[in-house]
């Protein structure tokens, strides 16, 4: 059942996080998942990201910034899609846990919902899923693209879940490019 509430809501991935956006300029309520925050965290950057985390807390304190978890259907959707358009293995699991966020959003809730990533695999995939996206500081995606895994000397296709593997004929690393529609 789908609830009505009168806010935009926004969904950042990492990257929108990691510009410094202040929070307080933002219009509506800004969801994005644990693991997302958890990705900011890390120890290598924790010192070079202290900033960063502080607006992320004041922004949880004054309720700004939701943090979700979505459910496992819209994870396994999800999946699914990325498997389809060739997407899976170029996004890690906390990337396709943000887009099942926004897709559940998008069917429980009735507001304008965007999602703000500059990564180019996960504007694909939104593409495909017809959830609305934006890109902050550069230029997003023009168009939808289907890939398929191929190995760059035999030219054999594979499944996309071989990406970054190697080629069981010539021992080649495995790549992706266009799928070219015949």
């Amino acid at each position: 059942m789908k609830t009505k509430k009168n806010n935009e809501i926004l969904i950042f991935d990492t990257n929108i996080f990691l510009t410094g956006i202040d929070f307080n300029l933002m219009n509506g309520l800004i969801y994005t998942t644990p693991n997302i925050i958890n990705e900011i965290k890390i120890d290598k950057y924790i010192n070079k990201n202290r900033n960063i985390l502080n607006k992320i807390q004041a922004a949880i304190d004054s309720k700004k910034l939701i943090l979700k978890t979505p459910s496992n259907k819209y994870i396994d959707e999800v999946d699914k899609k990325s498997e389809l358009t060739g997407d899976y293995k170029a996004l890690s699991n906390t990337d396709k846990e943000l887009i099942a966020l926004t897709l559940e959003l998008k069917e429980t809730v009735t507001n304008n919902i965007m999602i703000y990533t500059n990564d180019y695999s996960m504007e694909n995939l939104c593409s495909e899923l017809n959830i609305p996206f934006s890109s902050l500081f550069k230029k997003g995606i023009k168009s939808k693209i289907l890939w398929e895994i191929y190995c760059p000397y035999c030219n054999e296709i594979f499944k996309p879940g071989n990406l970054n593997k190697n080629c069981e004929k010539c021992g080649l690393k495995l790549k992706r490019r266009p799928k070219k529609i015949k």
